[in-house]
Formats: C-alpha cells, sequence, structure tokens
C-alpha cells in the first residue's frame, strides 16, 4: 500500500488510472481497493443520464441529424 502524507491513502493512489500500476508493483493491495469502494456512498440516484453522439463509436443510437439543405455554392 502506497502511502501520502501522515501515512494515509491519498486521491492519486486509488485513482484509476495509477491503480493498476501501483497493483502491479506491489505497492498497493487488492483488499485495500475493495474496501475504499466499499465506503464509497451510492449516488446513482442523484445523477442525471445524458446521451452524446459517438461518431467513433459507430452509428448513433438516438435521433438522427439534420443535415441542412445547401445550394450549389455550400449556402444555406
Amino acid at each position: 500500500m502506497t502511502v501520502g502524507e501522515k501515512g494515509k491513502l491519498t486521491e492519486l493512489d486509488l485513482d484509476r488510472r495509477v491503480r493498476e500500476r501501483l497493483l502491479a508493483s506491489g505497492r498497493l493491495g487488492a483488499e485495500t481497493i475493495e474496501g475504499h469502494l466499499a465506503g464509497l456512498q451510492d449516488l446513482e440516484e442523484q445523477a442525471e443520464s445524458i446521451s452524446i453522439d459517438q461518431p467513433a463509436l459507430g452509428p448513433s443510437t438516438h435521433t438522427s441529424r439534420v443535415e441542412p439543405d445547401l445550394d450549389d455554392e455550400g449556402s444555406e
């Protein structure tokens, strides 16, 4: 387990982008992560779902975009 100031875990130690590296090096244990995740509040009911078009992931799953009608010069 890594430690920050005063011997406590820091937010960086538990950041998912850093966590795998710390687990692989043995500086952070799986039980520490499980304990941290178990202690987090469930805020699902307060979350708002949004839909964002992501062209790189393929065709959109929601309403199609309407393209403007263009004249021969490319103007609307």
